[in-house]
């Protein structure tokens, strides 16, 4: 008997391994991707703009260009064009902060990999006042802002912009954030996401290095029950962010490291065991034989620098 519909993911035409460059930019959902591949050992930058919805916005944020127009809200400054993660109570400094971070992300995209991005809606902000698209409307008046669906021909038309600063080695992952926006409205939310999708499919055709993977699909078909979003009905659950994160690892890491990625995922597991205080002694000798593996051979050409670190913090927590 099915309890569910599934459907097959192929392999990617570009698969990702242990020395893969990665950033993952986009909706929340992307923080949740690029979290996890970060314990992995990629190198990798996870949204460094912080949460953006709209494909307009992560293209902007791309681009480099940090314009001054800022909004001021209770005595701190915020930009526009970016997550309230940029805050201070100084102007100068909030646009320098930007450029450093824009900067960063700028050398890191030089040699990229692997781009995965994931889009959340295709509503966007028009602010009347600075007269353009915004990222983030940080709260100012509402009357400031006229509220505009993007067409599928605009959403493609920016995303070629931005494909043509990247390597031309770089893979493109597109995905639809399988977060509903349901302040939208549910009719509304899926005329955005279905906007977004077709947008989505016009360049994974058009571009061979720019692919599809369906985690809104995943979610809608595969995962189609409440109990596995937050009690928000919103948000997907742990649950499903780690069905869909193995059906990722299925599709885009190589054998090699998926079979990293178990281990890993072993040795992060004894990581988050607490043991009786009556065997911490044991349990120290577990980490230090973990720490010693990481050093062998076995893994002269993996970095293990991070997750080395977490064992060598974890064994010197056992003392204390």
């Amino acid at each position: 008997m099915n309890l569910t519909t599934t459907f097959p993911i192929p392999t990617a035409p570009a698969l990702m391994n242990h020395q893969s460059k990665v950033l993952a930019m986009g909706s929340c959902f992307a923080a949740s991707m690029g979290s996890r591949l970060s314990k992995l050992p990629l190198e990798v930058m996870t949204q460094p703009f912080g949460t953006l919805f709209h494909p307009f916005a992560i293209t902007r944020a791309l681009s480099g260009e940090v314009s001054e127009d800022l909004y001021e809200h209770g005595g701190y400054f915020l930009h526009p064009d970016y997550h309230s993660v940029f805050t201070s109570n100084s102007s100068a400094d909030l646009v320098e902060d930007i450029r450093s971070v824009a900067n960063e992300v700028s050398i890191f995209t030089t040699s990229l990999d692997f781009l995965i991005l994931t889009w959340g809606t295709s509503f966007s902000y028009f602010d009347k006042h600075l007269n353009k698209t915004v990222a983030n409307c940080h709260k100012m008046p509402a009357d400031r802002f006229e509220k505009r669906l993007s067409t599928v021909d605009e959403i493609v038309s920016h995303f070629c912009s931005l494909l043509s600063t990247l390597p031309a080695t770089t893979q493109v992952v597109v995905t639809i954030s399988p977060v509903r926006h349901t302040k939208d409205g549910m009719t509304e939310n899926q005329v955005s996401k279905s906007t977004l999708r077709v947008a989505a499919e016009i360049i994974s055709k058009q571009f061979e290095n720019v692919h599809y993977f369906p985690a809104y699909e995943i979610m809608l078909d595969e995962l189609r029950d409440y109990r596995f979003y937050e009690a928000d009905m919103i948000h997907p659950n742990q649950q499903a962010q780690d069905y869909i994160w193995e059906r990722f690892v299925s599709s885009y890491f190589d054998p090699e490291l998926q079979s990293i990625r178990k281990r890993w995922d072993s040795i992060y597991r004894t990581l988050a065991h607490k043991p009786h205080p009556a065997k911490l002694i044991d349990h120290r000798r577990v980490l230090e034989v973990l720490l010693a593996e990481l050093n062998t051979e076995k893994y002269q050409e993996i970095d293990t620098c991070k997750i080395a670190e977490y064992v060598a913090h974890e064994i010197k927590n056992t003392y204390i």
